[in-house]
């Protein structure tokens, strides 16, 4: 495989200055995106890894702690994360976390522009292209390959896995082999139980497609290795015997906690896709001509495994766009089978069209990079972010500071679950909650600091002229956004939040 990626790089310096500037933001975006994406990548991974390594910890504010459905192979993993950082000294859990989502950003980063280029290596090299453009630069997809979730963990096993063997299928791939590739798609299941569904379509193509019914048994002999020690990881979690996909299936589908969550259509799907794969307009077309190659490869293991995922998530009633991450980084190469039609109706259409769909183009590249801006610099998890502000600016001093709150700290989700992993590294600086506006009144006069949300001041200026002063904003543009917002009269952007100094 290296080999093919250094042949087809080699005398090509498009295809080196596209890879390049990838790797340049993709490098950026792992700087920035501080934070999660949603509260279960934290509290289900990180808090829980606390208490698994006797810290101070969070977990016990969840659910999930307390009914044992979470499979704890990926908490493992970031115990030993924490464990090599703590050992080579690095304590602060934003550099922590930092150079965790530099790694997975790489790992993730280099393959899946391998699978780009090995799928794409005998085609039109302008097809080549546009699928690596659509893979690295699509504004939410930088973002999504540094979320340390399980959603983005299981893909990296799943596709890793799958290209692996997809490579080696054809040339008499010995047990050993097969057994590793079914390790790997255990380790990809037990990250994230719905990867069961790239397991059914990889099933259906092992046996209907790829007539490759003798690999079938080591491939299953791994998976059950793999099965056995996630068994025994669980095991060792939560001190007693614990079958974790059935204790998930249970509760989630059969006493429908998951809908209780609220369902809906897979028309939310269907948007996300729109959403992500560059910007609509432009994204519709793509989508469009992705469908369209799919009926001509859909016996292709990448098409296969990937179509029975979205349609099995389709039939379950609880959606989250969330679900659909894994899948992001494929839909490119859908793109990619399907463009070659677009490229023959573009070239074939009157000259009306085509001035109309090079108007489309240029709208949507400068949308998606405008959007793309916009999120590196403006982190999703606005609250983490704000405390990672924080703790530069306070506990690098050397004296004590008290800071006051209203109602929520920023160490807190809105349903006041604690962020104990990153409040405990706080030495110097302490958090008093005040009751509401009134009580800031009651406040000594000496100097001290007031943090809160533009949803709880609601643009209201009692704070202000109370004599104190904003100084830092999770977000000053987004803070700006949401005062343009509320003087529309229209809803404000949850959790931007502000330091105000007496």
């Amino acid at each position: 495989m290296l080999r093919t990626i250094k042949e087809l790089t080699a005398n090509d310096r498009k295809l080196r200055y596209i890879l390049l500037a990838g790797l340049i933001v993709q490098i950026i975006v792992a700087f920035t995106a501080t934070g999660s994406y949603h509260p279960d990548q934290h509290f289900q991974v990180i808090e829980f890894s606390s208490y698994q390594t006797g810290e101070p910890n969070g977990a016990a504010a969840v659910w999930e702690f307390h009914n044992p459905i979470r499979p704890t192979v990926q908490i493992y993993l970031f115990s030993a994360w924490h464990k090599v950082m703590g050992f080579l000294g690095i304590t602060d859990p934003y550099s922590e976390l930092t150079i965790l989502r530099i790694v997975l950003g790489l790992f993730m980063f280099v393959l899946f522009n391998a699978i780009a280029l090995y799928y794409f290596r005998n085609g039109k090299r302008n097809t080549l292209y546009l699928v690596l453009l659509i893979l690295n630069f699509s504004w939410f997809l930088p973002y999504t390959k540094v979320l340390f979730s399980s959603e983005i963990m299981s893909a990296l096993f799943f596709f890793g896995a799958l290209l692996w063997y997809d490579r080696k299928k054809n040339n008499n791939p010995g047990f050993a082999f097969l057994l590793l590739i079914g390790f790997l798609f255990s380790l990809s299941f037990y990250l994230r139980f719905q990867a069961g569904f790239f397991l059914a379509g990889f099933g259906i193509w092992l046996v209907w497609f790829g007539k490759k019914a003798s690999h079938i048994w080591p491939l299953a002999t791994g998976f059950i290795i793999g099965a056995l020690l996630n068994t025994w990881l669980d095991y060792a979690f939560y001190h007693r015997l614990v079958i974790t996909p059935y204790e998930y299936y249970y509760s989630n589908i059969v006493n429908k906690r998951a809908a209780s969550f609220g369902t809906s259509s897979f028309l939310r799907y269907i948007g996300l896709f729109i959403a992500v794969m560059s910007v609509p307009p432009l994204s519709i077309f793509l989508l469009y001509y992705a469908i369209k190659g799919f009926f001509k490869n859909y016996k292709h293991i990448l098409f296969l495994t990937t179509m029975v995922f979205i349609i099995g998530h389709c039939l379950v009633g609880h959606k989250e766009e969330r679900f659909m991450f894994p899948v992001l980084f494929v839909l490119p190469v859908w793109i990619g089978w399907g463009l070659p039609a677009f490229e023959s109706y573009y070239s074939s259409c009157k000259k009306g069209i085509r001035y109309f769909i090079n108007g489309v183009l240029i709208l949507s590249i400068a949308l998606n990079f405008t959007l793309l801006a916009l999120l590196i610099f403006n982190p999703y998890a606005q609250s983490i972010h704000f405390t990672e502000q924080l703790h530069q600016r306070f506990e690098n001093g050397d004296s004590p500071v008290t800071i006051y709150y209203l109602k929520r700290s920023p160490f807190e989700t809105p349903g006041k679950s604690p962020y104990t992993f990153y409040e405990r590294r706080f030495k110097k600086t302490t958090m008093i909650r005040v009751n509401d506006l009134d009580s800031v009144k009651l406040l000594q006069d000496n100097t001290h600091y007031i943090v809160t949300t533009y949803d709880e001041i609601n643009g209201r200026r009692i704070v202000d002229s109370l004599g104190y002063k904003p100084i830092l904003y999770s977000s000053k543009l987004l803070w700006k956004i949401n005062g343009f917002l509320h003087a529309k009269k229209m809803h404000p952007i949850n959790d931007i939040w502000v330091l105000y100094k007496k």
